[in-house]
């Protein structure tokens, strides 16, 4: 008896390591995926908040509508980060020579000895190796962007055809309702996370961008959108996209004044959509322990770098919300979860999720 169970935990550790060797050898391929994923997903949500208020529209029509709108507004976000990207690579000598003198600056104001530069507390800076480095990410950022749409193209063309799949999949009539429902629930935590991020990212972009624009910040609606994209990580996402518009505002204005109003009314726009709007959108939203939300995101930025801690909160849920389904993985879930109830039955009640999947409902009721 001991002796089986030492083997299950051995082929359990081995599968694991081989599980997360195969996450990283294939991120190249896995990561557009993901993405795509997550792209349609919003379409999903997308079209069901269209549906809802023009509800004469045809289906097929709407699904285009929304992912047409999802295509273009990627597109120009990428334009717009691509040519600020590009605009800091040049600034990058006037901004550390900028800071260099602010440091010095301050070194005589507190009558230190010494000055402190910038390369003491950073150390050796490479502009042309991190120039190269933005570079290469943009050029990489559009080959993936390729692989993305075709992704996402495929997933749109396979929606309807899950139901039909799962039935041929399953032993029994029984089996195949509960993966259905299973992938239902999934859908609509994953839907919902991806939905308020947006909508609350939204909010905050555009409240950042008033202030950008009324501070008079160059290339303000650059970091507009790094904000909002900077909005879906966890955390430290909000902190990162108030100081470095900040630091660019230290560049251009010779006074400080301009940085300050920038870095504490970004804080402030997002203490109240973090305090008052939030937690009412919030709702129906994930279910993770914030440890585990910190934990996530330092996990999947190692394994899959940036992409990763943008991915982190709905791969997580996923990961809960899949473990929640099987007895011996089941303490797994709960420990992500936040209060304990990893499957939303604080939400549901006993009657579980609706099926929104095509033909779903029919199936469970045969």
């Amino acid at each position: 008896m001991t002796s089986q169970r030492g083997n299950s935990i051995a082929l359990a550790v081995i599968g694991t390591v081989a599980g997360l060797a195969l996450l990283f050898a294939l991120r190249g391929i896995l990561i557009p995926l993901a993405i795509a994923m997550v792209l349609f997903v919003l379409v999903q949500a997308l079209v069901r908040f269209i549906g809802q208020r023009w509800q004469r529209m045809p289906d097929l029509l709407v699904s285009i509508i929304a992912a047409l709108a999802i295509i273009a507004t990627s597109a120009v976000a990428i334009y717009v980060l691509a040519e600020g990207v590009t605009q800091l690579v040049q600034r990058g000598p006037a901004l550390i020579a900028r800071l260099e003198a602010l440091l010095a600056q301050a070194s005589r104001g507190f009558q230190l000895s010494e000055p402190v530069q910038l390369t003491t507390l950073l150390g050796q800076v490479s502009l042309a190796q991190l120039a190269g480095r933005l570079l290469t990410g943009v050029q990489g950022l559009f080959s993936t962007l390729v692989l993305v749409l075709l992704y996402f193209v495929f997933l749109l063309a396979e929606r309807k055809k899950i139901v039909r799949k799962v039935q041929n999949i399953a032993a029994t009539r029984a089996q195949s309702a509960g993966i259905l429902q299973s992938l239902e629930q999934v859908g609509e935590e994953i839907e919902t996370y991806v939905w308020v991020q947006t909508l609350t990212g939204l909010m905050l972009a555009g409240g950042a961008g008033l202030i950008l624009f009324a501070v008079g910040l160059e290339n303000a609606l650059f970091w507009t959108f790094v904000l909002f994209l900077l909005s879906f990580i966890p955390i430290l996402g909000v902190t990162i996209g108030s100081v470095a518009p900040a630091l660019f505002a230290l560049l251009q204005f010779s006074t400080l004044w301009q940085a300050l109003v920038i870095f504490g009314g970004i804080q402030v726009v997002a203490f109240v959509i973090g305090n008052l709007i939030y937690p009412t959108m919030q709702a129906r939203t994930q279910n993770i322990s914030p440890v585990a939300t910190l934990l996530s995101l330092s996990f999947w930025t190692f394994l899959w770098g940036m992409t990763g801690a943008f991915l982190a909160v709905p791969l997580t849920l996923i990961l809960m919300l899949v473990c929640a389904k099987f007895d011996s993985s089941r303490w797994v879930a709960v420990l992500l979860s936040n209060d304990g109830s990893p499957d939303g039955s604080r939400l549901r009640g006993e009657g579980g999720t609706q099926a929104r999947f095509p033909g779903a409902s029919q199936h469970g009721r045969r």
